[in-house]
């Protein structure tokens, strides 16, 4: 996303602290990538940014809420973020030449664009966000999730199915001796 996208040469020397709050960094690649996740309290982005000798300095903080599915009764879980985050990012070799079309996996977040050095802080941003969203939520620690039978929600009560024997595809391994 070129309007994400900032020239080294006019961040100060000292450093330039970012606000971001314009939800089409989370919203257009939530929708792109097609994550179970919608914005419940608008995210907020703080990014100083630090040119160095060697490369960049990143330091922010990701605030905002969000809901996501349970990952076991499917119900809608309220995840609250609240991320800090470093990162340092080195400058590319001057005779390597980056498009913001062909980021290397070395230098996602800064490039070479015809004599100019770019930072991409939708990059940057997306990624610590991608970071902070938890891989298996839970609506509550004891989530009892659904039956596989009928695909009640458990945490309403039990269902009437009859409870399931073993798995038969593991029936051999029941008379394993492990010594």
């Amino acid at each position: 996303m070129k309007e994400f996208q900032i020239l080294l040469r006019d961040i100060d020397q000292y450093g330039q602290t970012f606000q971001y709050n314009d939800q089409k960094i989370w919203l257009d690649p939530i929708k792109e990538f097609h994550i179970a996740c919608k914005v419940i309290n608008a995210i907020q982005a703080e990014v100083f940014i630090l040119p160095e000798e060697e490369g960049c300095l990143f330091r922010g903080k990701i605030k905002g809420k969000i809901s996501v599915p349970c990952d076991r009764c499917a119900e809608e879980t309220e995840i609250t973020i609240d991320y800090a985050f470093d990162e340092f990012e080195e400058y590319p070799n001057d005779d390597l030449e980056i498009t913001s079309e062909e980021v290397l996996d070395d230098h996602r977040i800064i490039f070479k664009d015809k004599n100019a050095t770019i930072v991409d802080i939708g990059a940057l941003l997306w990624e610590e966000f991608v970071l902070t969203l938890p891989t298996k939520p839970l609506c509550k620690k004891d989530c009892k999730g659904v039956c596989p039978t009928c695909g009640k929600n458990l945490n309403e009560g039990n269902c009437t199915c009859e409870e399931q024997g073993h798995d038969p595809r593991l029936a051999v391994l029941r008379n394993l001796k492990i010594q």
